[in-house]
């Protein structure tokens, strides 16, 4: 079956219409495009269009070096949350980012730009996260830092129900999905960025991370933004792709045929 020239203009037009989707990944421009009503081509498809007009640009593929995550997968959201600490140095200053990720749906809950990474900071950041989502039991995966290992900061996991899930010793990356949210936020946000004050990176980050929840496909939840999958819109999402595609196969069938039967001269031009 064969893709319909107005198709091929539409991925081309839309691919160099704005600098970020030129670089996008393949896969999530495919489900951006399907999405947002521009075209309905398969992944494979769109890879061949933009292999052909040189716009394929570069893959996003993970190669962090993580020997392996937690070894059990989320079920559902709240299931998981990871939590870590970032550096964030500011005019020689340095602050300290810390942040509770939902490992189901990837979406940021709860981030807090400190002045300090003391235990008790740490304690009461994750016990204001709890507040927010109160009735959730979730297994808090963190690694090995003295924040994480006190006994305030268990008995606070504990007086909540959660399950204390430390990292393998020496093997942060089994935190793999804060450690690349970490990774994330430096290279997309901090860095380009470049803020010079307190307030300016808590804006950067702000706005970072209203982008990363409600706007940024995840390869790792089927190219869906995270608020979709934590708010429970996973499947009417994927149900509602497959059926753009389908129509639109039909429909390419449809124009095809009678184009064919125009040349042949069975109809009239």
């Amino acid at each position: 079956m064969h893709i319909l020239e107005e198709e091929i203009q539409k991925v081309i037009v839309y691919r160099t219409s704005a600098e970020h989707l030129r670089s996008l990944g393949y896969r999530k421009f495919t489900w951006q495009m399907v999405d947002e009503n521009i075209v309905y081509l398969s992944e494979s498809a769109v890879y061949r269009v933009l292999r052909a007009h040189r716009l394929l640009g570069r893959v996003y593929k993970a190669h962090d070096g993580a020997l392996k995550e937690y070894e059990r997968k989320p079920l559902y959201v709240h299931h998981h949350w990871h939590t870590d600490i970032a550096y964030v140095i500011i005019r020689g200053v340095h602050y300290y980012l810390i942040f509770m990720l939902d490992g189901y749906s990837r979406y940021l809950l709860s981030w807090e730009l400190m002045t300090d990474m003391s235990k008790l900071s740490v304690e009461l950041f994750t016990q204001r996260t709890l507040d927010c989502y109160l009735g959730v039991k979730p297994m808090v995966i963190h690694d090995n830092g003295s924040q994480f290992v006190s006994h305030d900061f268990k008995k606070i996991l504990f007086v909540n129900n959660c399950i204390d899930i430390p990292t393998r010793l020496k093997h942060p990356e089994t935190n793999g999905k804060a450690e690349r949210f970490v990774g994330l936020i430096r290279d997309e946000a901090l860095r380009p960025n470049s803020p010079t004050y307190f307030t300016e990176a808590e804006r950067v980050i702000r706005d970072y991370v209203y982008e990363y929840n409600n706007n940024r496909y995840h390869a790792g939840i089927k190219y869906l933004k995270p608020v979709d999958v934590f708010n429970g819109r996973e499947k009417a999402i994927l149900d509602e792709r497959k059926q753009k595609l389908q129509n639109a196969r039909l429909e390419r069938i449809r124009i095809n045929t009678r184009r064919n039967q125009i040349l042949l001269g069975d109809l009239p031009a």
